[in-house]
């Protein structure tokens, strides 16, 4: 087994799994309780940033952690098969994996219980550390003081990254994350001059 001085970090919704929320509607609903007409986007850091009345902001909360649930029961695990088995080979070589998500902890744990990648995550960082993903990012840098390797799927994703000083990898789809899982590792080990 090869000790990659590396961290991988790989978000969830659109990049482990597929988008299974309808984040249009749930802005809508969510600009509809909190009386707002801000683009709320993207959706977790903008309701944080929001000067609103906590109270409100809970109500709202409550409205995207019933669609996350919701999604859960969605999720096909044979649709994103090659994606658990990418992530199951990397953590066999000795990459060490992060999960990021603005998701509630307790949807992202049902997501990974259900793809039976729970155990094999260093540590998963959720809404319920920080809403911000440059934060989160710069939690995980701090925290492991290692190269940090993030595969998201937004320009957001992309934006953070560059803001934490990590390395960014992009997936199109959650279909493309086994072969960016290997152009990521491939990146830790180029920083070691190691083969696999």
């Amino acid at each position: 087994m090869i000790k990659l001085s590396c961290i991988l970090v790989v978000d969830v919704d659109g990049t482990l799994i597929p988008v299974l929320i309808d984040f249009e509607e749930l802005r809508s609903k969510v600009r509809r309780v909190l009386g707002v007409s801000d683009p709320l986007r993207p959706l977790g850091e903008s309701l944080h940033r929001l000067p609103l009345n906590e109270s409100l902001k809970r109500e709202a909360w409550s409205i995207i952690e019933e669609a996350e649930l919701d999604s859960v029961n969605r999720l096909s695990v044979n649709e994103v098969k090659e994606n658990i088995e990418a992530i199951k080979r990397a953590v066999s070589i000795g990459v060490r994996l992060v999960i990021v998500t603005i998701r509630s902890h307790r949807t992202t744990r049902l997501i990974l219980e259900k793809l039976n990648l729970l155990n094999l995550t260093v540590e998963v960082i959720t809404r319920d550390l920080t809403p911000i993903r440059v934060d989160q990012l710069k939690y995980i840098k701090e925290k492991y003081g290692d190269r940090v390797v993030f595969i998201g799927d937004t320009i957001y994703d992309e934006e953070a990254a560059r803001e934490a000083c990590v390395d960014f990898v992009r997936v199109e789809s959650f279909k493309d994350l086994p072969n960016v899982i290997e152009r990521s590792i491939h990146i830790c080990l180029e920083e070691r001059g190691a083969r696999i």
